[in-house]
Order: C-alpha cells, then sequence, then structure tokens
C-alpha cells in the first residue's frame, strides 16, 4: 500500500503549498463575472479582496473534473493505491463525493470522512492527516484519530456585509436590506451539530457584540473540558484587521496559553461572506500533530 493525502482549497493552501507539503490540491472554481479562476492557483485572497472591494459578486463550484481525473492518473503513476481526502463540508458542497466516484473508477482505494467545516480546521486535519501518514499510522488510524478531533470541534462566522450571503442564498435580499438597515449582524455556526451546514445561531445589534458573543459561545462550548485537552484556536480576517485584533483579546481569555492562529479568511469562504467578515474555530490538537502556520511555504 502506498497512500497520499488530499484536500481542496477550501484549506486555504495554494497550489505551491500544497506542494512543499506534499498534499495533492483540488482548486475550487471561483466565478467572477464572466471569468473563471482556480482558487490557490491563479487566484488568491488579495486579488479577490481587490474584487470585492469593486462591489463584485463572486460564485463558487466543485473543482474541475478533468483536473480531479489528471490528479489521480498522476497518483497512479507514482504507484498511490489509496487515498486520505480531506474536503470541505458534505453540507457544503458535494466535492467529497465527485472526489470518491472519481477515484473509485481510477481503482484507487478512498479513505475519507465528513468533517462538518471548512476553513482552518479543514488545513489543520490535512496537515495533520500527513504528518500522521509520515508517522507510519495506517489510513484507517488517521480517519479514526481525525474523526474524534471533528467530533469536538466547531465554528462561528460573523458577517458585516449581508450582500454576499444573500446572492448565495443563505439570506432573502429583503432581509439583506433590512438587517443592514437595523444593524443586525448574524452569528452563523458550522459543526457536526449542524450537518455540515451554515446555521444561524444567533443575531445581534453591532458586529463588536457579534464577536463577543461568538467567544462566549466558544466558553459555553468548551466548559467541563478537561484542561488537560489542548486545542487549537484559529481567527480567519476577512479584511478586518482592527475587528481580528479584537477577537484575538477575547479568545485569550477561553483557555491562556492556548495557541491562537490568524489567516486571511481563504477565498471560497470570502466569497460567500464578504469584506469585514471574522471567523473563530476550534479543534482538540490530535496527538503526534505539531502544527505551526509559519513552516507553511508561500
Amino acid at each position: 500500500m502506498k497512500a497520499k493525502v488530499i484536500t481542496d482549497s477550501g484549506s486555504g493552501l495554494t497550489q505551491a503549498q500544497a506542494d512543499a507539503l506534499g498534499i495533492g490540491l483540488l482548486p475550487l472554481q471561483i466565478l467572477i463575472d464572466e471569468d473563471q479562476y482556480l482558487d490557490g492557483v491563479n487566484l488568491g485572497v488579495d486579488k479577490l479582496y481587490e474584487f470585492l472591494g469593486e462591489g463584485k459578486m463572486p460564485t463558487t463550484s466543485q473543482p474541475p473534473l478533468l483536473l480531479e481525473e489528471e490528479l489521480f492518473e498522476n497518483c497512479k503513476n507514482e504507484g498511490i493505491t489509496d487515498l486520505i481526502v480531506i474536503n470541505l463540508s458534505n453540507g457544503l458542497s458535494s466535492t467529497n463525493q465527485t472526489v470518491q466516484a472519481t477515484a473509485n473508477r481510477m481503482g484507487i482505494t478512498v479513505h475519507t470522512l465528513d468533517i462538518y467545516t471548512t476553513l482552518a480546521v479543514q488545513r489543520y486535519l490535512a496537515i495533520a492527516a500527513k504528518q500522521l501518514l509520515d508517522q507510519g499510522k495506517t489510513p484507517e488510524e488517521i480517519i479514526a484519530m481525525l474523526s474524534e478531533a471533528v467530533d469536538h470541534s466547531a465554528g462561528y462566522l460573523m458577517v458585516d456585509n449581508l450582500d454576499h450571503l444573500a446572492a448565495g442564498g443563505r439570506l432573502t435580499p429583503l432581509a439583506a436590506k433590512l438587517g443592514g438597515m437595523l444593524k443586525i449582524k448574524p452569528i452563523l455556526r458550522v459543526c457536526k451539530e449542524t450537518g455540515g451546514k451554515v446555521d444561524q445561531f444567533e443575531k445581534v445589534r453591532t458586529f463588536h457584540r457579534a464577536i463577543s458573543r461568538a467567544i462566549d459561545q466558544v466558553k459555553a462550548d468548551l466548559e467541563g473540558v478537561s484542561p488537560q485537552t489542548e486545542y487549537e484556536f484559529f481567527i480567519l480576517n476577512g479584511n478586518a484587521d482592527s475587528s481580528a485584533e479584537h477577537t484575538r483579546e477575547l479568545f485569550e481569555t477561553v483557555r491562556p496559553g492556548t495557541q491562537i492562529t490568524t489567516l486571511d479568511m481563504f477565498p471560497v469562504i470570502a466569497c460567500h461572506t464578504g469584506l469585514g467578515s471574522i471567523g473563530v474555530q476550534y479543534i482538540p490538537k490530535i496527538e503526534g500533530v505539531d502544527y505551526d502556520e509559519t513552516r507553511i511555504c508561500n
């Protein structure tokens, strides 16, 4: 058996970063006006922010099927027999099902799970899977370890501009307009309890209040968990530096000393949340995994 880890660009990994890590990458597609881009290949977060600043309303779709087939054909040529697939939530995309079908058609065994989310947790899981594979863990052992961590992870998204949620069908245009007038800010939750779908957790007035409420909920989520259980905390910054810094100050009070990694909001999610959004996520540390964002090549 020879195995390889595969993820999609919901992990925020660029093609160059994935190549450096030895992880196979399937770039999701981003459509802006009539132009089609491959996330992490010919479109990065800075350029996407420029488009969003111009008022563009991007849409997203699965990785191109031809790229999937090319990646798996290359895997077969390298003697890969098994794939450990870490894709964004089945509740957000059917990418995982398509990948499984393609791999199975080519005679490659797939080991996968529903991670019930995306963003930094997906990034962490993909990197964890590669490290565990390098340590000699079997695909079955890796999936079991990742599944245990996923079951105790969650994330919250705070969106400042509701227009992109409306454009993506998460909110009606009328609700977006009224919400903007009333300064209502939704707190969105994505985790196993929501079936991996984006669910409205709560609505509050003002963006700072939304951030505070989300951090309060993280505290509540972790209440009663043994202090011996270590976590990775993540902040996703949707081009909102002051809000991200405010979030970090609050997040540091949840479990003092816990590593907090701040990342730019990944393009495929920023398409739906727009500028000014903030995300917070947490996941238990997986034994044997040494996650260090500074070691990921740009």
